[in-house]
């Protein structure tokens, strides 16, 4: 978590040769497909993820992520069966609204409580799996148990949309959220970069970054508005956060 990545939501939207290539160019570690969208699995093709590998060669990892909703048990058990299927190297739970004790229709402990049978379950399956948390970036302003997430070995993305949301959504202000949930070497914002209500360049991501105190970063999505010229520039991260894991 350390160097940087990128996620895909249709990884058919994207040739995985060129994709593979423009991340081993830049410096990028790894990449992570969706498997599920609650209890909906999306299925990969085999075919898809040869090419990629190939073309990214051993430097980069590829992993899979899931939206989670209502049926924590199940849904941690279909992630964990997803992952054998596709032999992956690590998950993400992307887990916001259903698991916060607030919500529109009032308190609920029994959303709360998703956090934790999520946890549960999926760490019985696979205890020693790389996994992290995609959340809101202002963990300080949900309350989700980060501490189940952050005790059971999962480094946390927040989404640093400045994109979506305007700058107090950027990689600092998500530190600054994350202070106290979660030691501040597992917080690695991820980037939104698909066209948005604000304007917000590679270059001023970048320096978004090197004023942040996080280790670390990602790209949503991989395979929407990602011109070679982009990729160089977030390069430029990417190697800079790789000297810093060394």
């Amino acid at each position: 978590w350390s160097g940087a990545g990128a996620f895909l939501w249709n990884e058919g939207n994207a040739d995985p040769k060129a994709l593979g290539a423009n991340m081993r160019a830049n410096g990028f570690r790894w990449a992570a497909v969706i498997l599920h969208d609650g209890l909906g699995a999306d299925p990969l093709e085999s075919e898809w993820i040869e090419r990629f590998r190939a073309a990214a060669g051993p430097g980069i990892v590829l992993g899979g992520w899931g939206v989670l909703r209502d049926r924590p048990e199940a849904e941690a058990a279909l992630a964990a069966q997803l992952m054998d299927r596709y032999d992956l190297d690590f998950y993400i739970a992307n887990a916001e609204m259903e698991y916060k004790y607030s919500g529109d229709d009032g308190y609920s402990g029994e959303r709360h409580s998703r956090s934790r049978r999520f946890v549960e379950t999926f760490r019985a399956r696979k205890p020693g799996l790389t996994a992290a948390l995609s959340s809101f970036c202002r963990a300080d302003r949900h309350d989700i148990d980060w501490g189940v997430w952050r005790d059971a070995g999962f480094h946390f993305l927040p989404q640093a949309y400045a994109n979506e949301f305007g700058g107090d959504f950027s990689p600092g202000g998500c530190a600054a959220g994350a202070n106290g949930a979660f030691p501040m070497d597992w917080v690695h914002p991820t980037l939104g970069t698909y066209p948005a209500a604000y304007r917000v360049s590679p270059e001023q991501y970048v320096t978004m970054l090197s004023n942040s105190p996080t280790t670390g970063f990602s790209l949503y999505l991989a395979e929407v508005d990602m011109t070679p010229a982009k990729w160089r520039a977030y390069g430029h991260a990417a190697r800079a956060e790789g000297g810093v894991a060394a």
